[in-house]
């Protein structure tokens, strides 16, 4: 194996974490924006979502007004 192939082998490795760490944060967003939603759904307030999923009050209700 010759220099270059381990180094583009590396930056393979590298760049597959990367697209499976973006991923993780993805799904990790659009499952607060989930929870968001079904919180307003159960009449919480939207401080108490925003407290509870760490996540500004207008964020919260950004992600209110686009799911309904």
């Amino acid at each position: 194996m010759s220099i270059f192939e381990y180094d583009k082998e590396e930056e393979e490795r590298k760049l597959r974490k990367a697209e499976y760490e973006a991923g993780i944060k993805e799904g990790e967003l659009q499952k607060a924006k989930e929870t968001a939603v079904m919180m307003n759904k159960m009449k919480f307030p939207v401080e108490k979502i925003a407290q509870a999923l760490q996540v500004d009050e207008d964020v919260i209700v950004e992600w209110i007004k686009t799911n309904k």
